[in-house]
């Protein structure tokens, strides 16, 4: 049997022809990273850079409890009146408290992203794969494990040199400890939006810093305050904070009230804390700045 002739032109040359090639298969692109993993790496990194600034760390960690026992110092020995001991330990705790909260947490954090925002550090995170909350929370890791350390620290000082109030309801406790963190954490990313420089947070972070901790019911018993400035007082960020963590201890407030951990108690501070994350979140996602203000 015969094969077909090849096929020629006009003027009887052979013309070739091509077969097409199969197509290869378009090369895949890497599929991104798990959240956890993407956060998990930012989150050391920023471990990392806190662990090696020691005297930094150090003073952060250990300068503010150690006046625990300055102030066991200066009223002497307790050991003999328990409800006194006890009661100047649970004020020492919520001052403690307080503050590191306002300004390890608020305060240091909102210097943090102003910093790396003016040196395009938030801007070049954002080219990757991290979402704005995966920067943000990353951020917030080093403030948040000193703020732990530090009430660690105290409440370990306390028991020395004072009376640990019972834990009587750990729930209040827990709510109040982290729903207060990421309160904080959020007015730092909106206070930084509002804020031109570094050197300008002390301008912009003040009425927060002085009105949150005056007003919180730590160290200043609201009831001594007029009628109206105690109404408003009871709507700052850090008193809900307080009053919540006044209740998972059973511990007696400024005014000698005894917190019962009772939900009719607590139902006001647990509408102010969740109105102050949503209005914390809403602001965030309003005034943060990713890139310099010029």
């Amino acid at each position: 049997m015969s094969t077909p002739a090849a096929p020629t032109t006009s003027k009887g040359s052979v013309m070739t022809v091509r077969t097409p090639s199969p197509a290869r298969p378009s090369a895949q692109p890497p599929r991104p990273a798990p959240a956890a993993a993407r956060v998990g790496s930012l989150m050391r990194a920023e471990v990392l850079l806190l662990i090696r600034n020691r005297t930094t760390l150090f003073n952060a960690v250990v300068l503010v409890p150690v006046f625990i026992p300055i102030v066991a110092w200066s009223f002497g020995d307790l050991s003999g009146d328990t409800t006194a001991a006890r009661h100047l330990g649970t004020i020492l705790l919520m001052t403690l408290l307080t503050l590191a909260m306002v300004v390890v947490v608020y305060y240091n954090l909102t210097t943090t992203f102003v910093a790396r925002r003016e040196e395009l550090v938030l801007k070049r995170l954002l080219t990757g794969q991290v979402t704005r909350a995966e920067v943000v929370l990353a951020c917030a890791t080093p403030a948040v494990l000193i703020m732990l350390a530090q009430v660690l620290l105290g409440v370990a000082a306390t028991a020395v040199w004072f009376e640990l109030p019972a834990l009587a309801n750990p729930v209040w406790l827990l709510i109040g400890l982290m729903g207060g963190t990421a309160v904080f954490v959020l007015l730092a990313v909106v206070s930084s939006g509002l804020t031109r420089t570094v050197e300008s947070v002390q301008l912009t972070a003040m009425p927060v810093l002085l009105g949150a901790t005056a007003l919180s019911g730590a160290a200043v018993p609201l009831h001594i305050l007029p009628p109206v400035v105690g109404q408003v007082a009871m709507w700052t960020p850090m008193y809900p904070v307080v009053a919540l963590v006044q209740h998972g201890l059973g511990a007696t407030a400024l005014d000698g009230t005894v917190a019962s951990g009772a939900l009719a108690d607590v139902t006001q501070p647990l509408v102010c804390l969740a109105l102050w994350l949503a209005l914390g979140v809403l602001g965030a996602r309003r005034w943060m700045r990713w890139e310099p203000r010029r």
